[in-house]
């Protein structure tokens, strides 16, 4: 994305902050200061504004209110290495930015947060004390989140292995020691990947992200929260991205798992995974916009996507080509749809809740989608996916082109799928009889599936009050949805 700054988001700037200097009565240069060169702070305001190269450790306090005024680094990562003892220095120069619970980051239309491989987020909601007080990412436009592509969105960058495509299109060859790929989402995205699996970029937990998804050209979009390269030693879970104009998780390459996930209103897909990602994920709500009759320009959107379509060239280590490395395994999702991903008249027409493409190996078990005209679940290229199914709930067209591998989709009366207060599903054919959880993709993490008794996000039975997500996802952007399925 080009998010270079205009002449109304500086006078905007300007108008916010004032001109803060170091007179500033708190000069910490770690903590919520502002005698370092990426932040200005106002005190007659208390505001503070973030742009350019966070190049040190920085914590955003909670007794402040802070701007992402342009395209914001942490860290100087994105800058290629062509040897292991450039891994390392990156490594050692790394820095960590951390932001304290209930903090909210509101960004100008030139804003966006990428972390740099080497360096850290610690975005952590949940308080010592056990209360949750989320970190908030959105547009500075407004307070009721209800808008699109008003920002850019969250980047995070890794040192794990990615296989495939970078940006440009172009086949990217990794060497045992380094990896450059040169990531998605305009100009100011530098390299990411590498050869640690187990690489820590650090913590993401009881974090929203909301109205972001500016769009730098076609098919060069920032997602709501982009993962690039990511390892496992990160920490993803109890995330919402709400309202983007392009994907709400995306992941490019690397290992890292996801545990509870809320996607709404996102205009794309909302969990997106390719270029040899290799990782799992459970407990996520999706939901698409109820009240738009139609996606923005050429989006597609469905509730998941895995792609793995540029085929590679087989080589002596990989005979069969590098990108089947592709694996994903989810489980415990509810997939709801609406108009936005029903309308015929659309640029891309209707589609799946689920589409997975190319050479990619996906599990899908204790899966509900619900409310897709197009179908359930569509496989293309079956002859280079390897697609297993185990406890899928459909109510529309159960498969469309290609079948699965493996595994049977259980259909229902599509008057008949329901959903309680709290999203759980109340048909009958949502409670198993075992628990047994699926086998997680080997990543190096040792990962394990929470054994469930269930299918989708939600445990039957389960009052809203006692859900995973309630107390900590954006107010009314469940509640607004669960209204409009009554009225269906």
């Amino acid at each position: 994305m080009n998010l270079n700054k205009s002449l109304l988001a500086i006078a905007v700037t300007s108008a916010l902050v004032g001109c803060g200097s170091d007179d500033d009565n708190n000069n910490d240069t770690s903590k919520g200061g502002s005698s370092a060169s990426f932040v200005t702070c106002n005190d007659a305001t208390n505001v503070c504004t973030l742009d350019g190269v966070i190049d040190r450790d920085y914590t955003l306090t909670a007794d402040k209110e802070w701007r992402l005024v342009g395209f914001t680094t942490v860290g100087t990562g994105g800058k290629r290495v062509e040897t292991a003892a450039d891994v390392a220095a990156v490594k050692a120069a790394g820095v960590t930015l951390t932001i304290e619970p209930g903090v909210h980051v509101k960004a100008l239309g030139t804003g966006a947060l990428m972390v740099t491989r080497g360096s850290k987020l610690i975005a952590d909601g949940k308080k010592s004390d056990g209360t949750i007080d989320p970190i908030t990412f959105s547009s500075a436009q407004d307070e009721n989140f209800d808008g699109e592509g008003e920002w850019g969105g969250v980047i995070v960058q890794g040192f794990a292995p990615q296989v495939g495509p970078g940006e440009p299109r172009e086949v990217i060859s990794c060497g045992d020691v380094v990896c450059n790929v040169k990531g998605e989402g305009g100009a100011e995205i530098g390299n990411y990947g590498g050869t640690d699996a187990a690489d820590n970029s650090g913590v993401i937990r009881y974090v929203r992200i909301a109205e972001g998804g500016k769009v730098a050209g076609p098919n060069n979009e920032i997602n709501g929260l982009t993962l690039q390269g990511v390892g496992h030693g990160t920490t993803v879970e109890y995330v919402q991205v709400h309202n983007n104009l392009d994907d709400g998780i995306e992941w490019f390459g690397g290992t890292v798992n996801v545990k509870y996930a809320v996607l709404t209103g996102n205009d794309d897909d909302d969990l997106d995974f390719d270029e040899g990602y290799q990782g799992n994920i459970q407990h996520v709500l999706i939901r698409k916009n109820p009240t738009k009759s139609g996606p923005t320009g050429s989006n597609d959107p469905r509730g998941i996507e895995g792609n793995s379509d540029l085929e590679l060239a087989p080589t002596e280590e990989d005979p069969n080509g590098a990108v089947k490395t592709t694996n994903a395994a989810i489980a415990n999702v509810t997939i709801i749809g609406s108009e936005v991903s029903n309308n015929a008249e659309s640029k891309k027409g209707q589609q799946p809740g689920v589409k997975l493409r190319g050479m990619v190996n996906t599990t899908l078990d204790k899966v509900a989608v619900s409310n897709f005209v197009k179908g359930c679940l569509e496989v293309k290229n079956s002859q280079e996916v390897n697609v297993k199914v185990s406890n899928v709930l459909c109510d529309t067209v159960a498969l469309k082109n290609d079948a699965p591998q493996e595994g049977q989709v259980t259909m229902i009366d599509a008057a008949d799928m329901a959903f309680s207060e709290s999203w759980a599903i109340t048909n009958p054919e949502a409670a198993l009889n075992t628990s047994a959880a699926i086998d997680a993709v080997d990543n190096g993490s040792n990962f394990t599936f929470d054994p469930t008794d269930y299918i989708g996000a939600v445990k039957p039975g389960t009052a809203k009050a006692d859900a995973w997500y309630n107390g900590w996802i954006i107010p009314g952007s469940l509640d607004q949805v669960a209204a409009a399925a009554e009225a269906k």
